[in-house]
């Protein structure tokens, strides 16, 4: 592989590392304060905001990724993700509101 394919590889990789980080971060940032004796807030709510954050990465992970595989089961999972990420800031826009 040449190195302008290997860097965008890369580059694919680190974007997806980033957002299940952040995901995870979400994730483990809300199990304490479900289990509280008097929750504010519920567990989706509080995973929201960490889960619209990772999902932009993994937005730019599948574009990069149709970058380097240009095929239709990647223009499939691009949209998927896209999609996804739509309802979830959709979802975040109403709990805010």
């Amino acid at each position: 592989m040449d190195p302008y394919h290997t860097g965008l590889d890369y580059l694919r990789m680190s974007l997806l590392l980033a957002g299940s980080v952040v995901v995870f971060i979400g994730v483990v940032k809300a199990i304490p304060k479900t289990v509280s004796k008097e929750p504010t807030r519920s567990t989706a709510q509080r995973i929201l905001p960490h889960a619209a954050l990772g999902l932009e990465f993994f937005v730019g992970a599948t574009l990069l990724n149709l970058m380097l595989t240009p095929n239709w089961t990647s223009v499939q999972i691009s949209a998927a993700t896209i999609a996804i990420r739509k309802l979830v800031t959709y979802a975040f826009d109403q709990q805010a509101s």
